[in-house]
């Protein structure tokens, strides 16, 4: 098995989701980093469109469920909250979902080079 930062990967959880196929698990994880449109999440909050912000965070939020990528998962689901019903988020709460984005990348990056 390979090493991952369980802050983002959790792999106890992440592996029986794939009947325990590391191969299979790194080959979904490896299309985490495309499957989250950060620019269209930017263009939806700067244009006040807090809805479709909220249908962005719920898909990567979802993503995130189902890989175990825990720590952007946890945030996903306190932006996700804010944004239900076209409420507009709190920027700090931005900045971390977009910082735990990156830091889920890298951590990713990093599990798949083992």
């Amino acid at each position: 098995m390979g090493a991952a930062d369980s802050k983002y990967i959790d792999l106890t959880s992440g592996l029986p989701r794939v009947a325990n196929n590391e191969k299979l698990y790194k080959k979904l994880v490896a299309k985490f980093e495309a499957s989250v449109d950060i620019s269209a999440l930017d263009a939806a909050l700067s244009g006040g469109d807090y809805i479709k912000a909220g249908e962005i965070v719920h898909a990567a939020k979802g993503v995130a469920g189902n890989l175990s990528l825990a720590a952007f998962y946890d945030n996903s689901v306190v932006l996700m909250d804010q944004l239900r019903g076209g409420n507009p988020p709190a920027q700090e709460n931005v900045d971390s979902f977009k910082r735990l984005y990156n830091e889920t990348v890298r951590a990713i990056n990093t599990y798949l080079e083992d």
